[in-house]
């Protein structure tokens, strides 16, 4: 339920709406107890977000790179004219060394001196800016101990998908509406723009075994009414629906 919750949120987040199919979504979660249950439900998951596929992780390093920094009001009090020499040994910090950092451990550096030697360094999160910058076409969040990340980019191919999943639950709904039994045939006579027949072609034989329609033909005849949940901008399919005697 949490990682579906997270997941919807970036979909609300960044208007992906649910019938638009999404790549992947990627879980990350160091709880082994909670990676079991959630590998154990990953097809309901997939369903959920309407992604086509779900990858599990152990860090976040899959999700998101980070960008330290030292934190020059905190530092400076204590390192004086060592402060430049820190900065570049924090800005040099691994993933995992950030990652534990993060999660309360407290990491030990060695730096040089304007004294002469190297003195001891110990850095706890407060020492540290830390940005966390999401992958390309990633939209990464977190809450509590799992972190979720989608993948946005909608190709051509998801962008038909999505449309053609916006027809048949308008077609549905259509029927319902009409008073049509969930077992009789039906004729479609649909219309749109070129971007709309170009999806309807590539899957007029799903439209046709989802809504149990007979005859499933594009053309633009009287009659036809807007179908399906456009978002604002989006393009409207035009659509007859015939009862077979």
């Amino acid at each position: 339920m949490s990682a579906v919750s997270i997941g919807r949120s970036l979909r609300s987040q960044y208007n992906i709406k649910m019938r638009q199919p999404l790549r992947k979504a990627e879980l990350v979660t160091r709880n082994q107890d909670e990676k079991k249950a959630l590998i154990s439900m990953a097809d309901i998951i997939r369903e959920e977000l309407n992604v086509k596929e779900i990858i599990f992780s152990d860090n976040e390093e899959a999700l998101v790179e980070y960008e330290v920094k030292a934190n020059f009001r905190i530092l400076g009090k204590e390192l004086g004219k060592d402060m430049k020499a820190a900065a570049a040994k924090i800005e040099a910090l691994s993933h995992a060394e950030i990652q534990s950092v993060i999660e309360g451990s407290s990491l030990s550096i060695d730096i040089p001196s304007e004294a002469g030697g190297v003195r001891a360094l110990e850095i706890t999160a407060e020492k540290l800016d830390i940005r966390r910058n999401e992958k390309a076409n990633l939209r990464v969040l977190n809450e509590g101990t799992l972190t979720v990340g989608l993948d946005t980019e909608i190709t051509r191919e998801l962008s038909m998908e999505g449309d053609i999943r916006d027809l048949i639950r308008g077609i549905q709904n259509t029927r319902k509406e009409t008073g049509l039994a969930v077992t009789d045939r039906i004729e479609l006579f649909i219309h749109g723009s070129d971007s709309l027949k170009e999806a309807w072609e590539a899957f007029a034989e799903t439209i046709a075994e989802e809504t149990l329609a007979v005859k499933n033909e594009w053309i633009k005849i009287d009659g036809q009414i807007p179908v399906g949940e456009p978002a604002a901008g989006e393009e409207t399919w035009q659509v007859k629906i015939v009862k077979v005697k």
